[in-house]
């Protein structure tokens, strides 16, 4: 893994956050707006799951690349254990 291209990279990391943002956006709208002429928090008989699963899929792409991406710090085993 210490020689993958994605790990520690801030611009895949910023990607993947806002990926995961587009995604639970598109479920929102897809559960509320897209419902919303039978009944504002029940889905009606119009609900298409298949585009709910696939907001979610998007949503939980973006979670995984970003929690790859995500900036870390130097190894633990390298700094003091008390910084003072």
């Amino acid at each position: 893994m210490e020689n993958n291209p994605i790990q520690n990279n801030p611009m895949a990391f910023f990607a993947g956050v806002v990926i995961f943002f587009i995604g639970l956006l598109a479920t929102v709208f897809y559960l509320f707006v897209r419902t919303s002429t039978e009944s504002l928090l029940l889905p009606g008989p119009t609900l298409r799951p298949k585009h709910i699963i696939l907001a979610l899929g998007i949503a939980a792409a973006g979670a995984v690349i970003a929690s790859f991406a995500r900036p870390r710090g130097p190894a633990t085993s390298d700094q003091p254990r008390y910084n003072r």
